[in-house]
């Protein structure tokens, strides 16, 4: 049982940093019933939760720059000032306070943050940082860092991430963070002492004390240093936990003879890439172990997945099995049936379409002939792995552009394999990852990249243009799509990014798209052949709509984001993307995807302003390359971690609070290389158990796979 004393006392807990999650900020120095609510519903409500709120940087004291110097341009300067006076102006929704001394003053300007004005008074002496600007010939700063010089005794202050909307400010985190180190009498380490004196790092506790009031600000990178370090080491042990699981599974170990697989390749009218060429010699390999494959594909669009998913079908199809290929849309779906099946019937491969309606031929012969072995290869959606679908001898699961198969989704496909064995999983995704995000993310997969793209492929030209007058058939975007019109050629007009409470608003998007079209129809593309697809149209609705653009009965489909993923039309060669700086580069660049997928190069135009420096360096990231990765590698760097798409691949989303997927790369790769060492000496960590109860709590419902490793 967690328990606490009064105030001062030490607090008590079991030694596990984990443990101290039970602990209330309740009784920590200057968190009264009020300041905890705020806490609370900043996201600090245990004393683990405070202790793992890194400071953003640190202020040090001794560089503190004379009121008489202040002038308008300098960034982040630190000084020392008194409060000369507070105005709070409920109306305008704002509170400034005018500081300085008899010579020099400055006005700190808090607009919406109106329970600043109740923090200081008249004649309270403040340490402030921010960076101080003009207004009307005064000086002015907005929302700065604001500290009672009676708190400010370190010689480094640290400066947390705070949160206005919740009024919590990094004077009540740091001094609550002070009082729980101090009253913290020691902690357990989970990692061995030989491995942290090999890697130079110091006690978990000296870590923590390091990070929250540092000596030097070599201190305290050590200290954060160490606290990633553990966060990944945890990840990579759980990941590793899991691989070993799922390699102990009782797997198929396929035979393929070549004989359909080498005539397909060899008939093809082109060479396969190299990395198409690695990525099926890999899944060979894999395919004819006993285990399970559990394998992630990684291609940029275009890069030539639905090649490498074929082979990987036609490898089980060749040794007597079964293959079943799903996608996330009954769009994606329809579109590899076609693609694939006129692919493989010359080679008297059967392929046949599972989705909820228009089917190629009566759902009951399909299931029939499926259950009977008549059917090698079944595409459709995720449904194909519900309880009526039986397959005679299912070998393997490729699965097109899904979030992770999760645990769950395994023990269905286990269910539906030969005898008890687990069929093996191909994943897919043409959304490129950094490297560093992958071994995150995908950790207990093996990872095949397709970083090549096909020849004769041509780069697509992206330009980004402020402002396209719907009503206007001048303005420059509808000019160049006019002229591809004329030429013969097809284009997409994607329709604004709406959200709603963070979320993509359908509706909301679905209604701007008919809006769109009504503007386009009558204005810019007047006598084109419009069509409009929606993810709020009936879906035999969409997918007429969707066909007769594709036979090019249609000019210009007026779209939402239902055709990111996986439409080809080889003879579109425009998309327009309306306000374009309201997506994420990875969107923009899937949706970018859907032209030059034929003979012609393909033109992408990006309308909107940027009002940020992240959109705008979004906007030029677009024009300077069409490389996936290249990308992937800019998002990160502009948005952080969480810029990843997925449920899984954001760092915060894979339980990092502390590490940084960017910056902490070396200590990635070392922490997944001692989880390596760890697991091969001690793969149910008997030796370890405090390190086992931390991997144990980061799988979550999945720890019993520990127990199994």
């Amino acid at each position: 049982m967690l328990t606490q004393q009064g105030a001062g006392d030490p607090l008590l807990f079991d030694g596990l940093l984990d443990s101290l999650r039970g602990v209330p900020v309740d009784d920590l120095d200057g968190v009264s019933a009020t300041v905890r609510d705020k806490l609370v519903a900043g996201g600090v409500g245990t004393v683990y939760d405070l202790l793992m709120r890194v400071p953003l940087r640190y202020v040090d004291r001794t560089q503190l720059v004379p009121l008489r110097q202040l002038r308008s341009g300098l960034s982040q300067v630190t000084f020392i000032a008194r409060v000369l006076g507070v105005t709070t102006n409920w109306e305008k929704r704002y509170v400034r306070f005018q500081l300085g001394d008899e010579s020099t003053r400055v006005s700190a300007m808090f607009f919406n943050a109106m329970w600043m004005g109740k923090r200081f008074r008249r004649g309270d002496l403040l340490l402030v940082q921010g960076d101080v600007g003009d207004f009307n010939g005064a000086l002015q700063m907005t929302s700065p860092l604001l500290e009672p010089m009676s708190e400010s005794t370190a010689p480094l202050l640290a400066i947390y991430p705070q949160s206005q909307k919740h009024e919590v400010d990094t004077w009540m985190l740091r001094r609550a963070a002070v009082d729980a180190l101090r009253r913290i009498p020691e902690l357990d380490d989970p990692i061995p002492s030989n491995l942290l004196a090999r890697r130079k790092l110091p006690s978990r506790l000296t870590a923590l004390r390091a990070v929250h009031v540092p000596e030097s600000k070599q201190h305290a990178e050590k200290g954060r240093d160490r606290l990633a370090y553990d966060e990944l080491l945890r990840l990579q042990l759980a990941l590793g936990v899991l691989r070993n699981a799922q390699a102990a599974e009782a797997g198929i170990a396929h035979k393929p003879t070549g004989r359909l697989l080498d005539a397909w390749l060899a008939g093809l009218p082109y060479t396969p890439t190299g990395a198409q060429q690695r990525a099926i010699a890999d899944i060979r390999t894999d395919m004819t172990a006993p285990r399970p494959m559990n394998r992630l594909l990684q291609g940029d669009v275009g890069a030539g997945k639905t090649l490498v998913l074929a082979a990987t079908a036609l490898l089980a199809i060749e040794g007597g099995f079964q293959a079943v290929l799903m996608a996330p849309t009954e769009i994606l779906a329809r579109q590899h049936f076609e693609e694939i099946a006129e692919a493989l019937r010359p080679l008297g491969v059967t392929v046949d379409l599972l989705v909820s309606r228009n089917l190629p031929r009566p759902r009951k012969a399909v299931l029939t002939d499926l259950a009977s072995g008549a059917v090698n290869l079944l595409v459709g959606t995720h449904s194909v792995l519900s309880e009526p679908v039986v397959f005679a001898n299912l070998g393997v699961a490729l699965i097109d552009e899904q979030h992770r198969f999760g645990v769950d989704q395994r023990a269905v496909l286990a269910a539906k394999g030969p005898a008890g064995a687990t069929p093996d999983v191909l994943q897919a995704t043409a959304t490129p990852i950094p490297r560093t995000a992958a071994i995150t993310t995908y950790g207990d997969l093996e990872l095949s990249i397709l970083d090549e793209k096909p020849p004769g492929r041509t780069p697509t030209v992206t330009d980004w243009v402020e402002s396209a007058d719907t009503a206007d058939p001048q303005a420059q975007v509808w000019r160049a799509v006019r002229e591809q019109i004329s030429q013969g050629r097809q284009a997409f007009v994607v329709c604004p990014l709406v959200k709603v409470s963070g979320q993509e608003s359908e509706t909301k998007m679905a209604a701007a798209a008919e809006e769109t079209l009504a503007e386009l129809a009558q204005g810019a593309l007047a006598g084109m052949r419009l069509g409009l697809a929606t993810g709020k149209q009936k879906p035999d609705e969409r997918n007429e709509t969707m066909r007769a653009f594709k036979a090019h009965e249609l000019d210009v489909l007026v779209a939402t984001t239902v055709i990111e993923v996986g439409v080809s039309v080889p003879n579109a060669t425009a998309i327009v993307i309306l306000d374009a700086t309201k997506f994420g580069l990875a969107q923009l660049h899937q949706l970018r995807g859907r032209v030059g997928r034929g003979r012609w190069p393909g033109q992408c135009w990006l309308v909107g302003e940027a009002n940020s420096e992240d959109g705008i360096a979004r906007m030029a990231a677009m024009c300077e390359t069409d490389d996936g990765f290249v990308l992937s590698e800019r998002d990160l760097q502009i948005r952080g971690p969480g810029a990843l798409t997925g449920s899984a691949q954001a760092g915060r989303d894979a339980g990092l609070l502390v590490a940084d997927l960017i910056a902490d790369a070396d200590i990635h790769l070392a922490a997944r290389e001692d989880a390596h060492t760890i697991l091969e000496r001690d793969p149910q960590l008997l030796r370890s158990l405090t390190l086992k109860r931390e991997v144990e709590a980061a799988l979550g419902d999945e720890a019993h796979y520990l127990t199994k490793s």
